[in-house]
């Protein structure tokens, strides 16, 4: 039996995308990189773009600015849509 994950993309108010992947890739500020079943557990802001391969076919394709990743036994959450809030010398900035 082929190892997939279970994705599940949405924004503020929709779940935009529901399903299994076998591959998901995307950017972070150290580059692109993908996502395959037995993936380590981690979260990480990504951009640019998020495109979800099952059977070795892309069968979903996103352009964003910004969204979070969440990885956790073979469960992937990405969240459109929020701000992340910035620290500098004087507080927080929005």
């Amino acid at each position: 039996m082929k190892k997939t994950v279970k994705l599940t993309i949405q924004d503020t108010d929709n779940i935009l995308f529901q399903g299994q992947a076998d591959r998901i890739t995307s950017y972070n500020e150290m580059g692109r990189f993908d996502i395959y079943p037995m993936h380590a557990n981690f979260i990480s802001i990504i951009n640019k773009e998020l495109a979800v391969y099952n059977n070795h076919q892309k069968i979903k394709e996103l352009k964003f600015e910004q969204a979070v990743m969440k990885v956790k036994q073979d469960t992937v959450n990405i969240f459109l849509g929020i701000e992340v809030l910035l620290l500098d010398k004087e507080g927080l900035n929005t």
